[in-house]
């Protein structure tokens, strides 16, 4: 008796702790999610998920109710959080229910519900909610990508401007300058940090493309190389290794060797994940892992990528690469592949070597990467449109080291050859003897982006190193229109070429050779399949 007197006067204080919080946000919100999902199950009387979705939101708002009782808002917070993304998922299946979304339709929901599905695909587009529109092969007419570390546009700018791809894209940079100046030229760009995304965001699960551009400082000889040192590589790939854990692929096997399929999820979050990278001495390192977190996070939440490409410094330590494609691979994705390529040798009137690697979930395609015979070369004076016989001083603005009474690095270069790689201080670049600069837009012109393209700075000044510096940045647009055309399995070189000849128009054209003799001359045998 004293039992079941005490169980009713813990249900007569739980009636009243709740009648008492009812008007607080959290418990509003999983009241509401309770509300639906009790109508859901009593409309669908035989189906047993809704019965128990029911079930544990009633429980959530009582369990919301205590811990705001104990203090634990940001408990309550989350419980919150769940019964709203609960709510938005309901909403989006009814939707789904009454055929393809289209743009008329969208526009003409409810504003309350429009808010929601907003909330939910936070920060993604809306639209990206649904699948995009396919052909009568079933394939995606403007599939979508979203290219992560976007910077200013060269991946874009190959796409959209050289190889002429119709991809829905959205793109994530944390320098608000690059965002502007992407923005500006027509992209549509998140200024957010990689990290501080959701890689499992409702919003991704349509996405067939990921491209990726972490910072190269801290493998490239121009930054201090943190990244190389024995300690943050094997950090790095220790991260790698709990991707592909926390995401559920972790492949087992039998006594006998035989596949026994993929260990369940460790059950780290991507916040846990990411943590282990705090003791980087240049976090930047760190952002590698961000390589397979998305794909392999995506994958995991039933998503349809398809295919990652990613660019980095050419002195990418080998281990990390082998990390990555090891995680790919064990994911089940059925072709890697690895490639060092050179600006120049797709018509760029400068040198930038770069590391392009690209992971597929189907076999490889057939159009190559590489071009089928040499590009026209641009010298540096061709570009800024300077006479013949001219040096470069790249001293500019570097001032006198007191110690020697010397300039602070720099040198000097003949302009009538291609440039060495561009680098921030770019935009001290003159003429050796009048001192004539070159100025942003022959900078852009060199890199391969239009002279006309709007860079932007934000923050005081004009920021004329700020540009400089995205320019140094960028994926140069001809060496992309490459990548992406093989991962599209579209041709891309003839495009290219127009591209290039409207961009150099003093571009002297190259010696024609026998393509088999091209052929021979630039493979290095850098593919790793």
């Amino acid at each position: 008796m004293a039992e079941l007197e005490e169980l009713a006067e813990t249900e007569v204080q739980g009636e009243e702790t709740l009648a008492a919080l009812a008007g607080h946000a959290a418990v509003v919100e999983c009241q509401a999610a309770a509300d639906l999902l009790t109508a859901f199950a009593q409309e669908n009387p035989g189906n047993e998920a809704a019965q128990d979705w029911a079930f544990v939101a009633a429980e959530r708002v009582s369990e919301c109710a205590l811990a705001v009782v104990d203090g634990y808002e940001d408990v309550a917070a989350e419980y919150a959080r769940a019964a709203k993304g609960e709510r938005a998922a309901v909403a989006l299946g009814r939707l789904d229910d009454a055929g393809p979304m289209t743009p008329q339709r969208l526009a003409a929901l409810d504003a309350e519900t429009l808010e929601l599905l907003r909330w939910y695909a936070h920060p993604w587009p809306v639209r990206w909610l649904w699948p995009p529109e396919r052909d009568t092969f079933g394939r995606p007419i403007r599939p979508y990508v979203i290219n992560l570390f976007h910077g200013p546009g060269g991946w874009s700018v190959g796409i959209r401007d050289v190889l002429g791809a119709d991809v829905d894209m959205v793109g994530v940079d944390l320098d608000p300058g690059a965002v502007a100046t992407a923005t500006a030229a027509g992209f549509e760009v998140i200024c957010a940090s990689v990290t501080d995304l959701d890689p499992e965001s409702p919003g991704l699960r349509h996405v067939t493309g990921a491209i990726l551009s972490p910072p190269c400082q801290p493998f490239s000889p121009a930054g201090l190389r943190r990244g190389r040192y024995a300690a943050a590589i094997d950090l790095v790939i220790t991260v790698i290794r709990y991707a592909g854990a926390a995401a559920g692929f972790l492949a087992l096997v039998h006594a006998d060797g035989a596949d026994a399929g993929f260990a369940p999820r460790s059950g780290d979050s991507w916040e846990e994940v990411r943590e282990h990278l705090q003791d980087l001495e240049d976090p930047r390192a760190g952002l590698m892992a961000e390589v397979v977190i998305f794909p392999l996070a995506m994958l995991s939440r039933g998503g349809s990528i398809q295919w990652v490409a990613v660019e980095q410094s050419s002195a990418l330590p080998q281990q990390i690469e082998d990390a990555l494609f090891a995680e790919f691979r064990q994911a089940g994705w059925r072709t890697v592949e690895a490639v060092t390529l050179d600006a120049v040798d797709y018509g760029a009137a400068s040198h930038r070597k770069r590391r392009f690697m690209t992971a597929f979930r189907t076999s490889a395609p057939l159009v190559d990467i590489r071009p089928s015979a040499p590009f026209p070369q641009t010298t540096f004076a061709e570009c800024v449109g300077w006479p013949a016989g001219r040096m470069v001083n790249t001293r500019g603005q570097r001032g006198i080291n007191p110690a020697t009474g010397r300039p602070k690095g720099g040198n000097s270069f003949s302009a009538d050859k291609p440039s060495p790689c561009i680098t921030a201080t770019a935009y001290g670049w003159k003429d050796e003897e009048t001192g004539e600069r070159i100025g942003q837009a022959n900078i852009a012109r060199l890199v391969g982006f239009p002279g006309t393209f709007p860079w932007q700075h934000v923050g005081r000044g004009e920021g004329i190193r700020n540009k400089a510096q995205q320019a140094a940045d960028a994926v140069c647009p001809m060496v992309a229109a490459a990548v992406i055309g093989r991962v599209l399995n579209q041709q891309w070189e003839d495009k290219a070429r127009e591209y290039v000849k409207e961009l150099y128009p003093g571009a002297v054209e190259a010696v024609a050779v026998d393509p088999r003799v091209w052929r021979r001359a630039v493979q290095e045998a850098l593919f790793h399949t």
